[in-house]
C-alpha cells in the first residue's frame, strides 16, 4: 500500500508543480517543500513502519518528485517550441539538455529550497507518531 501511495503522490505532485511552472513562467520551485510533506505525510497515512527504511523512502520519493517534475517541464518547453506534446516530447528529451534548461531556469534561491525538500522529508518521516 505505501508504494502505490507514493506512485500517486509522485504523479499527483508532478502534474500540480508542472501545470504551476507552465502557467507562471517560472519554476516554482517551493513546491519541492510541498513534495516533501506530501511523501512523508503518504508514507504515516499508509503506516508504513517508522524508522531509516521510512526516512529513506521519503527522501527518494521527494528526489524523484523533484527530477520528475524538471524533466517535465523541460520536456513541455521544448514540446511546444516543437509542437509536439510534453509526453511524446519528454520521451525524446535527453538528459544532458534536460540538465541544461534545469540549470538555465533555476536560480540560487530555487537550488537551496530543493535543497531544503531533502532533509524536510527526512525529518517528517523520521519523526515519531505524537502519543496523546
Amino acid at each position: 500500500m505505501p508504494t502505490l501511495a507514493l506512485l500517486v503522490g509522485i504523479a499527483g505532485i508532478t502534474v500540480a508543480w508542472v501545470a504551476a511552472a507552465v502557467l507562471s513562467n517560472q519554476p516554482c520551485s517551493w513546491m519541492a517543500l510541498v513534495a516533501a510533506i506530501d511523501m512523508a505525510v503518504l508514507l504515516r497515512l499508509t503506516r508504513a513502519p517508522a524508522g531509516v527504511l521510512r526516512t529513506t523512502v521519503a527522501v527518494l520519493a521527494t528526489g524523484l518528485a523533484v527530477l520528475l517534475t524538471h524533466w517535465m517541464i523541460a520536456a513541455t518547453q521544448m514540446g511546444v517550441l516543437m509542437g509536439m506534446p510534453p509526453i511524446a516530447s519528454s520521451l525524446r528529451l535527453g538528459p544532458a539538455l534536460a540538465w541544461q534548461l534545469m540549470q538555465l531556469s533555476l536560480d540560487r534561491l530555487d537550488w537551496i529550497l530543493i535543497g531544503a525538500s531533502l532533509p524536510l522529508a527526512a525529518i517528517l518521516a523520521h519523526a515519531p507518531a505524537r502519543r496523546d
